[in-house]
C-alpha cells in the first residue's frame, strides 16, 4: 500500500505525514545515542566523563558533539563526581632563598 493511499484512508495530508515522520526521526536517533552513553557509563562504573564517552562513541562510529553528550548525560544524571583538589588553602608567601626577588615591595 502506498503512502498516498494510507494518508487518504486516514484522512491525513501527505505533507502532515512527512512532517510527523521527520519530527520523530531525531527522537529515535537521540534514544540510540542515550542508550550508547548509558551502556558506556555503566560499563565503566561512572568513571568516564563526557569527553571520554564522546571519544568512545566516535570510535564506535557515531557522529556526536561533546556538548550534546554533556547535555544528555546531565539529563540522565550520569555525570561522574569530580575529585576534590589537593591544594593548599592559601598560597605560600615566602619562598626560601628567593624572598627579595619574590616580594620586592616588602623591602621598601
Amino acid at each position: 500500500m502506498s503512502i498516498e493511499r494510507m494518508c487518504t484512508l486516514a484522512s491525513v495530508s501527505r505533507a502532515g505525514y512527512y512532517r510527523h515522520l521527520q519530527a520523530s526521526a531525531p527522537r529515535q536517533e537521540e534514544t540510540y545515542v542515550r542508550d550508547a552513553i548509558q551502556r558506556i557509563a555503566l560499563a565503566n562504573r561512572f568513571s568516564y566523563g563526557y569527553r571520554r564517552i564522546t571519544w568512545q562513541l566516535r570510535r564506535e562510529g557515531l557522529v556526536v558533539n561533546h556538548k550534546r553528550v554533556l547535555r544528555l548525560m546531565g539529563e540522565d544524571n550520569l555525570l561522574c563526581l569530580r575529585k576534590g583538589r589537593s591544594c593548599r588553602s592559601r598560597p605560600r608567601l615566602v619562598i626560601a632563598g628567593r624572598w627579595c626577588r619574590t616580594w620586592p615591595a616588602a623591602l621598601s
